[in-house]
């Protein structure tokens, strides 16, 4: 299913035929679409969507930004959207076992290495 986009009097509409209902993946078409076009390039996953009431809420992922675009299903328009940078993860999550098996051998060997030089000077 192929869908455009058509820009009336600085508006953003939906050319989905105005009689099929709009489900999840059309709107996630449309919202991924709608990113494309205002110049976001590359990968963009869809995340979740979820309806309420009259608003559908599409969240995107994207490799540095996070999207959530609101489509309302009575007129088929965009009628918001937001871009976040994604929130850095902490450096310690990132960290693999192997890495911290390597920081404390190191950190035995420089304590070790210390002490030893500590009695030999006598302090």
């Amino acid at each position: 299913m192929t869908e455009t986009v058509q820009e009336t009097s600085g508006v953003l509409t939906s050319a989905v035929p105005a009689g099929k209902e709009l489900n999840a993946e059309s709107v996630t078409a449309m919202s991924a679409n709608f990113l494309k076009r205002i110049g976001y390039k590359g990968g963009i996953k869809p995340k979740r969507v979820s309806l309420e009431g009259d608003l559908y809420t599409v969240e995107l992922e994207m490799s540095k930004f996070t999207a959530t675009v609101k489509v309302d299903v009575l007129v088929r328009k965009i009628k918001e959207y937001d871009v976040q940078p994604k929130s850095e993860e902490s450096a310690l999550a990132t960290l693999s076992p192997k890495t911290l098996i390597m920081m404390v051998v190191v950190s035995s060997i420089v304590t070790v290495g210390l002490s030893f030089a500590f009695k030999i000077f006598g302090l």
